[in-house]
């Protein structure tokens, strides 16, 4: 009768610390995404900024931030010409966002303006 008692006790003793540890990850689990998707959009600010500088920009880099990498791709006149489109994939351990902007850039007066962000589905 105590074996059995002291065993339904351990036996609830490990699911007390089996769903302990899956909420703890559940949490861990959403804050990486949330930081993957903030890189991502620092990636994108990024590129915004260098495109300001440089109205011609295209190309792709590599960008920390914080302790998360952001890979950013600019591509010129694409989906159409006075268009940059720019993709940034932001990398938090396991978890990855990527988000994807549509910037109109003036020829005549250099103004940028964002037609839009959105986040991809991976």
């Amino acid at each position: 009768m105590i074996l059995l008692v002291g065993g339904i006790i351990v036996e609830v003793g490990l699911a007390g610390m089996f769903i302990a540890f899956v909420l703890s990850n559940l949490g861990y689990g959403l804050r990486l995404a949330n930081e993957a998707l903030a890189a991502a959009n620092s990636g994108v600010d990024d590129a915004l900024v260098k495109i300001v500088r440089d109205k011609g920009y295209s190309g792709s880099y590599e960008l920390a931030v914080g302790n998360r990498l952001v890979q950013v791709s600019v591509a010129k006149d694409f989906p159409v010409t006075g268009k940059h489109q720019i993709t940034a994939l932001g990398v938090a351990l396991t978890r990855k966002k990527k988000v994807e902007a549509v910037a109109g850039v003036n020829e005549t007066t250099g103004e940028v303006k964002i037609e839009y962000l959105k986040e991809i589905a991976l």
